[in-house]
């Protein structure tokens, strides 16, 4: 299977020279696109124009389109950045190459495609365009790791093995972003200009997001695990009181299935989504509603961390949802 994915990276530690070069370009290019034909731009770009600008926004400033054949990006061995990435310009022969640091790694075998430059509040960004073959896993998986989204524990995932339907590993993930989330609170609270902090938090949380989603798709992509998250649909609309409210919609759950589910498209992995209704309440063990304590579920004389038994319940209800099974089970002749 193939997969086409956009990388985000930010251009960092720039020398005076290459960005006085990567302005000119990208200045010119917007001086070309509407209509100065006497600018110094590089060839394969004024194409780019000629080919993607039939109709232009003169408010907007528009990207640098730099073609696969042009665009090249080797890793770096040091600290300086993740990347860097060679830009065709026309002040420089052989193009300059800029230092870039991405939220993601760049796999080896990937396939390089038409990238594109642009400017934010004065910084130089790129999305860089990749292909990847991956492998489809969901005929020969081992074990389901169930993910419960909660309030207290934002992120709660256990291991399922399908052999012995037993918990393998249990990990509390996202009380980080809490942390970020409840830091900028307090900043905005006992500040005069609270909006000044937004964007840096935004930025913070969106990191914390990614390693957390990176990590539990290159643990199942290693453990040949598929991924089942239970989908908050429903319980979003109810009302748990003024502090568990914030908590539960201040927490980025839909980002965080985003980006988890494209992540495991990426590694092959299995990826689904299921409902929550009830799966913390009921006991994973013998399927009857429990008595719900603050922190646990209590059945039978046996007591559980609720969240862990909730994510427990979603990794076996997504259990059948993975298994492929014969047509005629279904129903075709």
């Amino acid at each position: 299977m193939e997969i086409n994915k956009t990388i985000q990276g930010g251009i960092v530690n720039l020398t005076k020279v290459k960005e006085e070069l990567l302005n000119q370009e990208y200045n010119n290019l917007q001086k070309y696109i509407r209509g100065e034909e006497d600018v110094e731009l590089y060839s394969a770009n004024k194409q780019q124009v000629e080919w993607n600008y039939d109709r232009i926004n003169e408010d907007n400033e528009h990207p640098i389109s730099i073609r696969k054949d042009l665009i090249d990006v080797e890793e770096c061995n040091s600290n300086v950045c993740d990347y860097f990435v060679k830009i065709p310009v026309a002040g420089r022969y052989g193009g300059v190459k800029v230092p870039v640091n991405t939220h993601t790694d760049i796999p080896e075998d990937a396939e390089i495609g038409e990238s594109k430059l642009y400017k934010h509040n004065g910084n130089f960004y790129i999305n860089i365009t990749i292909t990847k073959e991956t492998r489809d896993k969901a005929d020969g998986f081992k074990g389901v790791l169930g993910i419960d989204l909660g309030l207290k524990r934002p992120v709660v995932y256990v291991t399922l093995s399908v052999a012995d339907n037993e918990i393998q590993d249990v990990s509390f993930r996202g009380q980080e972003i809490q942390k970020t989330q409840n830091r900028y609170a307090y900043l905005r609270r006992n500040s005069t200009n609270g909006k000044k902090w937004k964007g840096k938090e935004a930025n913070k949380v969106k990191d914390q997001l990614h390693k957390i989603t990176t990590a539990i798709a290159d643990k199942a992509e290693e453990e040949n695990l598929a991924v089942a998250v239970g989908d908050l649909e429903g319980i979003q609309e109810q009302d748990k009181g003024k502090e568990m409210n914030r908590k539960l919609h201040s927490f980025p759950h839909h980002k965080f299935r985003k980006f988890l589910k494209y992540k495991c498209k990426e590694r092959g992995v299995p990826y689904k989504e299921v409902s929550e209704a009830y799966t913390s309440q009921t006991c994973y063990k013998c399927g009857e509603k429990g008595e719900l304590t603050p922190n646990h579920l209590i059945c039978h004389g046996s007591k559980m961390n609720r969240d862990v038994n909730g994510a427990m319940n979603i990794a076996k209800r997504a259990v059948t949802k993975f298994e492929t099974k014969p047509l005629g089970t279904a129903g075709a002749s």
